[in-house]
């Protein structure tokens, strides 16, 4: 096992391989680097040299494995030679940071680039999400007499600090980048070269993206170059960003001299070396191996991406090489609904991650294996990597000629050497199975290793890896001291398969043993070669089941039974885009509901209670589970704490019961009393009234064990939103937030005083809802009147928009916040209030118009509407109001206003109304072939739910001044975060119930249709509570129904804006298929 060296000066500590290879570096708890790197890996906190050769530029590090090390108690020292240049660099310690003390000899002209990675925050914050925590850094760019000085300050508060650090030189700096993408480029997948230090200069542009790195280029030098890069951080800046500290010289002269002892340098034994890519694949491959494609997506003639006939989705290499966001899968086996906690799921890439974050079950804690830390495929030790060795020299699997993925299986084809090399992971149905199969189409031998970084726990490095091999088997069990032991102490995973040696890092270079977590599976010369993983969470493996064709069929059928066998016809290719959407949508659904994690969020493993209330839930309710439905209710409530009778903001819904975030935002509590009525109305099963659960015990955070009636915890729940009326109103307390995160109040006046209107719209419709379905519905009824009045009062009687909050200080009058009156944020219209009081149905007519009025004036872009009509001042990170609206330096997610779900429920209030657009705006948020709806939306990958729709602006300063480009449509738009989202199951009850308006109650079911006259004749199947429906719908003057050819009388739902939705009792339906035809009419609207 290889021990780190560690330096400590004071605060600051470093640690390193003896090979000189950068561990991290962090002050006090803070971690100034953004990953714990091995090394093994490409170093993200690197010196180059650059040749200028003419037109080109060639570059070489310089803190690599070939240098000579020595250490001393201020530092570490690298030296060597690369190309024509001999270097030598010290890396001094201070208490505060550190000098990269450079000087390079060689012929010609060059200059030097210091590449630095940042977390700057604390060290769980940083490794539980990269992407996140760099969205929160701001970086300021003053230019003095040594060139270009760049600040960063984390923003987001680390245990009420904001750590910031000055990375700069004490020569002159000429250029410079703030973010990784803008130096290895999104190609760095394909080429693995880093693009921009190819060219002359940096970009010389801030840029607040997700990959904090900051870049420095000094100014030419000939033969020779002597300077000093430097790093000097605070663990707290109360105060944005201003002018930099002045006196980094003075403290470099204070670091002693000291020899350095030389260190041992690893001998290496295999050489990893270049990635291989398949080359550009031929159209005649193509067609013989995908004859029938569907919605193809093609730019300037090159094909794409493409769907196949079963719903599979296909990329080429070069959609890959255009991304920022890597083409990735979340991979299921197949999902029991009623018990989801035990679910298999896999993450892979497109770039050659075949096997990563592998679990059962819970997707923090039962982790086999690593998970990708990195958008570009830097870190390659991550997950499962496969190589291909010749001649000592190992070479990675990279991008592919062309990537296969469905929900239980991803494949990756390889053009290459005249050969095709085909690799396929696949998870069983039931088995708990992951599969990895390499096939040479030629029959060529090759001899593969393949490497798995394990974890058996939340991170790499965290744990002991407790494992067995007998008789080629290995078996991998949860170290003594993991919370897995106590939780779940049946977990196990076993690996076998046709290789014929398995080592560790030794494989590599002896002197690299234990640094990676790495074990290496060594195959001789083969064509075809199998790697097996299998889990189990009991006290035994299922039996073993190879036929991956069978499982891959069994999962797929499964869906049809998901969806409600859903399906679409119609001569256009709306039915067929849509029918992809909601195969996709509902395997990320299921990804949300029993493996909660994204491709950018990789951790969660928790249940939102507001976000299980809506995604999972709806989709259920659309898709009639009753039994899910139920379940779920049960489940939600039983997580109340009986103290309070509020709930967590989120929980773990399987074992690791005591896993949960106690303060929630004010709305969370409205979210379960609002689907037990949505439930009552679907089922009528009012026996679950009567069902005794559990309540949660807010200290020690188990069940309890006394139990109440799920009435008795709604009158609870209930009890608590009257307690936290604000005085003399029937109107919520805003507390600690509503549904947009980003305005949590910033201090605890506002968190006192405010309301939330859309809070307010969201409890009236539960209230309501209530007092029409339970047994004490006359108390509910009489809350809805006096919320409804106290809404009227304080929110529409004197003014015709309503405003996003309400400031209620005792004693002082009431103040519209997010309301053109109001000059403090300076902000206008919030959109959620506008949508949820017409979908609640808490305003007239008259003023759900002017609603919609404004959010087609104000609010509504081409790719979709925002939350706000301007952003959140910005202002170096600094709250006033709102914390992570005015924290966040990147302009993205909630921050950059298009937050894809609360344009679906946008959606659900167009169909409220009966406004045809609802249609076109299911399209504006699709993924597939987006381009054709949203002409400025950029390259995305298509089978995948975005969270959001973000403008391209570098920084929130250009965002804020050229806001307008936004809804003119002339900059691009970029897709956010994917799939670990209540979206796609929203997506789709909006599609079903509300556009559709295919919807059940306990006895009929209603159709409702929003659509426009192009759809004329569109047909759709459905099953709900086992009747088979064939509807077909029709434009017609007058709506109508026809069972079976005979016109069936017209009765109506209620609805506040126009004629609701006609209803068909179920006592005329039969188990054998019915032949509906419904009319639908262009004028039924608002």
């Amino acid at each position: 096992m290889t021990k780190l060296k560690e330096i400590k000066k004071k605060d600051l500590s470093a640690a390193f391989y003896p090979g000189g290879e950068l561990a991290w570096l962090k002050l006090n708890d803070i971690m100034l680097n953004q990953v714990i790197q091995n090394p093994l890996e490409n170093r993200l906190s690197q010196i180059y040299v650059r040749a200028h050769v003419n037109d080109k530029v060639e570059i070489y590090p310089l803190l690599t494995g070939d240098a000579e090390v020595g250490f001393n108690q201020n530092g570490v020292e690298y030296q060597g030679t690369v190309g024509a240049f001999r270097y030598n660099v010290q890396m001094k310690f201070h208490s505060r940071g550190w000098f990269y003390q450079v000087i390079v000899d060689g012929a010609g002209t060059f200059d030097l680039v210091y590449l630095q990675d940042l977390g700057l925050a604390e060290q769980a914050a940083v490794r539980t999400n990269e992407a996140y925590m760099s969205q929160y850094i701001d970086y300021h760019v003053t230019e003095g007499k040594t060139g270009y000085t760049i600040q960063a300050r984390q923003n987001q508060p680390q245990n009420d600090r904001f750590p910031a650090i000055q990375i700069g030189a004490l020569t002159k700096i000429v250029g410079y980048a703030t973010d990784g993408f803008d130096i290895y480029g999104t190609d760095y997948k394909v080429t693995n070269e880093l693009a921009a230090l190819t060219k002359k200069s940096l970009p010389n542009r801030v840029y607040q993206y997700e990959f904090a790195q900051i870049s420095l280029q000094t100014e030419l030098f000939t033969n020779h170059a002597e300077t000093s890069f430097y790093g000097y951080a605070t663990e707290h800046q109360p105060k944005a960003s201003g002018a930099p500290a002045e006196n980094i010289a003075e403290i470099k002269t204070n670091i002693k001299e000291e020899a350095y002892q030389p260190s041992t340098k690893a001998t290496l034994a295999k050489n990893i070396s270049k990635p291989i890519t398949g080359e550009s694949i031929s159209g005649k491959w193509l067609q013989a191996k995908f004859p029938d494609r569907i919605q193809e997506e093609k730019q300037g003639g090159t094909l794409l991406s493409f769907f196949t006939p079963n719903y599979a989705h296909v990329v080429t290499r070069e959609k890959e090489a255009a991304l920022e966001r890597p083409h990735g899968s979340i991979l299921l086996d197949k999902v029991d609904v009623l018990n989801p906690e035990a679910t298999l799921s896999a993450t892979t890439y497109m770039y050659g991650s075949f096997l990563s974050q592998l679990v059962a079950g819970n997707t923090n804690m039962n982790k086999w294996n690593s998970h990708a830390r990195n958008p570009l495929n830097i870190l390659q030790t991550s997950g499962l990597r496969i190589y291909i060795e010749q001649d000592a020299e190992l070479r990675p699997l990279g991008v592919p000629s062309v990537w296969e993925t469905s929900t239980n299986y991803s494949t990756w084809y390889y053009q290459w050497n005249d050969d095709l090399i085909t690799v396929q992971t696949t998870l069983t149905a039931e088995s708990k199975e992951a599969f990895v199969r390499v096939q040479s189409e030629k029959g060529r031998s090759y001899k593969l290793v393949l490497t798995n970084q394990v974890t058996m726990g939340t991170n790499e490095y965290d744990s002991t890896i407790k494992k067995e091999m007998t008789d080629g088997v290995v078996t991998y069990f949860p170290a003594e001291d993991s919370p897995i032991v106590e939780t779940y102490p049946a977990l196990q995973f076993r690996v076998d398969g046709t290789f014929n040696e398995m080592t560790d890092e030794r494989y590599f270079a002896k002197e690299y043993a234990g640094t990676a977590g790495l074990d290496v599976f060594v195959f001789e010369p083969t064509a075809n070669a199998t790697f097996h993983v299998q889990a189990k969470l009991t006290d035994s493996f299922a039996k073993q089941n190879a036929d991956l064709e069978a499982a891959t069929k069994e999962i797929r059928a499964s869906y049809d039974e998901l969806t409600a066998q859903f399906h679409l016809n119609h001569q256009s290719t709306t039915a067929e885009k849509l029918n992809l959407t909601v195969y996709w949508y509902a395997h990320q659904m299921l990804v949300h509901y029993a493996s909660p994690h994204g491709l950018e969020q990789y951790s969660g493993a928790a249940w939102g209670t507001r976000d299980v209330s809506q995604g999972p839930f709806e989709f259920f309710l659309a898709t009639g589970n009753k039994a899910v439905l139920r379940q779920l209710v049960l489940t939600i409530f039983s997580h109340q704490y009986q103290d309070t009778g509020d709930w967590p903001q989120w929980f773990m819904f399987d074992k690791y019961t005591s896993i949960q975030q106690e303060e929630s935002h004010g709305d969370v509590i409205v979210w379960p009393l609002k689907i037990i009525g949505d439930y009552l109305e679907m089922s009528g099963d009012t026996e679950i009234l009567e069902e005794e659960i559990p309540f949660v015990d807010r200290e020690a955070k188990t069940f309890t064990k006394e139990k109440g009636t799920l009435l008795a915890h709604i009158e609870l729940a209930v009890q608590t939103i009257e307690a936290r009326f604000m005085k003399g109103t029937a109107l919520s307390n805003y507390g600690d937030g509503d549904w947009d995160d980003t305005l949590q109040p910033a201090n605890a006046q506002l968190k006192k005083n405010m309301v939330s209107s859309w809070t307010v719209a969201l409890t009236y419709q539960t209230f309501k809802r209530l007092a029409a379905f339970l047994p004490t519905g006359d108390k509910y009824g009489a809350l809805a009147k006096r919320v409804q009045a106290d809404f009227a009062k304080y929110m529409t009687t004197e003014t015709d928009v309503i405003p996003g909050f309400l400031y209620l200080e005792e004693g002082k009058a009431p103040v519209w916040m997010i309301h053109p009156e109001d000059k403090d944020t300076n902000i206008k219209y919030r959109l959620i209030p506008l949508t949820r009081s017409v979908i609640a149905e808490l305003v007239d007519k008259k003023q759900a118009s002017r609603n919609f009025a404004i959010i087609d004036e104000h609010l509504l872009h081409p790719d979709g509407v925002r939350l706000m009509s301007e952003p959140a001042h910005y202002a170096g990170g600094v709250s006033t109001h709102f914390k992570r609206a005015e924290q966040a330096a990147n302009f993205g997610r909630e921050v950059g206003l298009q937050y894809v779900h609360a344009h679906i429920r946008y959606i659900e209030a167009l169909a409220k109304i009966g406004d045809q657009e609802a249609w076109h705006m299911l399209d504006v948020i699709n993924p597939i072939n987006i381009k054709e709806v949203v002409p400025n939306a950029a390259l995305r990958q298509s089978n995948t739910y975005f969270s959001s729709s973000d403008a391209a602006f570098l920084d929130r300063y250009q965002a804020q001044n050229e806001f307008s480009r936004v809804k003119e449509g002339t900059i691009p738009v970029k897709g956010g975060w994917r799939i670990y989202s209540s979206g796609p199951g929203i997506y789709l009850h909006q599609l079903i119930s509300s556009v559709l308006g295919i919807r059940q109650t306990e006895n009929a079911i209603l159709f409702d249709p929003v659509l426009p006259e192009e759809l004329d004749g569109l047909e759709c199947h459905i099953e709900l509570d086992n009747y088979p429906l064939d509807i077909t719908f029709e434009s017609a003057d007058e709506a109508g129904i026809f069972v079976n050819g005979e016109a069936h009388p017209v009765e109506n739902e209620a609805n506040a804006y126009r004629t609701g939705a006609l209803l068909l009792p179920k006592k005329n339906l039969t188990t054998k298929c019915s032949q509906i035809t419904i009319k639908f009419s262009k004028n039924n609207r608002l």
